[in-house]
């Protein structure tokens, strides 16, 4: 079933909700198997599945990465009727319009927030929109936009919705490089490169676990980076999980997170810090080959 309007979405779900529990998954489109993973989640479960397809224009801080984001709506749609989604809900263009803001506050103010203004309050808008519309009793998420998640975990509890949050591990390809529809747009000479990403978080976690956290080492990988070609690095940063606060030691939950740009596109990654991590996921550190 495809729906349009939001009146008709309104109505159909008053009746769903009555005999299922709704599960939202919003995407932007281009969709790949990181978001079929999603899809399959909720279904094991039982869910009502909901697929959003809306690429927000509030979120996009450049008119041209608007512009250039993926879009093959027919392939999709194509896609998930393969796999039995209960609803698609199409949002008009129109669908983000508003004269409101949404104002984050610290948690929005970093990592992506720094150098994407504006972004997570596009992002929260939107979702605002979506969860007053939808009222699904599930939404479920990836992990690789970790900070989005901590903005909308705080849109819920702020709006007190109802909603509870899902979240997925990142699905990634072959070379850890997780999974996005952006990945598509790096050009194949370039590609080899992705694989530092996942590289790099690996090499952090080994040396936290085995030698603490130290700022210098952060500053190593920052330079091996460019140096061995990527284009820019946004960020690498070893923050409280929750807050994303700063840390001067290690603490029971912390994450490492990661941003670099590859021929102009923007990839991100995160990696969860847990004590006895090397052991249980047999973390092994790249030694740098030497000319």
């Amino acid at each position: 079933m495809i729906i349009e309007n939001t009146k008709a979405l309104v109505e159909t779900l008053d009746n769903i909700r009555q005999i299922k529990k709704i599960n939202f998954i919003p995407t932007m489109g281009n969709l790949h198997d990181g978001h079929l993973s999603l899809i399959k989640k909720s279904q094991k479960k039982g869910f009502f599945s909901l697929v959003s397809i809306y690429v927000n224009p509030l979120q996009f801080s450049e008119k041209n990465d608007f512009k250039n984001y993926p879009r093959t709506l027919n392939k999709d749609l194509e896609l998930l009727k393969k796999h039995n989604i209960n609803l698609i809900f199409l949002p008009k263009k129109s669908f983000a319009d508003t004269s409101f803001s949404v104002d984050i506050g610290k948690i929005g103010n970093k990592l992506c927030g720094v150098d994407r203004p504006g972004h997570f309050s596009g992002v929260a808008l939107v979702i605002l929109k979506f969860l007053n519309l939808i009222q699904p009793h599930f939404m479920t998420l990836g992990q690789k936009d970790y900070q989005q998640i901590l903005v909308i975990k705080k849109l819920i509890k702020d709006f007190f919705f109802k909603t509870k949050l899902i979240t997925i591990s990142t699905s990634r390809e072959k070379n850890g490089l997780a999974m996005s529809s952006r990945n598509q747009l790096i050009s194949d000479k370039r590609k080899h490169l992705t694989k530092m990403i996942f590289e790099t978080m690996n090499n952090i976690a080994f040396d936290i676990e085995t030698l603490g956290l130290k700022k210098s080492k952060i500053n190593y990988f920052r330079r091996k980076l460019l140096k061995v070609g990527i284009e820019k690095v946004n960020y690498i940063e070893v923050l409280k999980e929750e807050s994303l606060s700063d840390l001067d030691s290690t603490p029971a939950k912390c994450r490492i997170f990661i941003s670099i740009t590859i021929d102009g596109v923007r990839l991100i990654d995160n990696m969860a810090m847990r004590k006895g991590l090397v052991k249980k996921e047999g973390l092994i550190r790249t030694v740098e080959k030497k000319n």
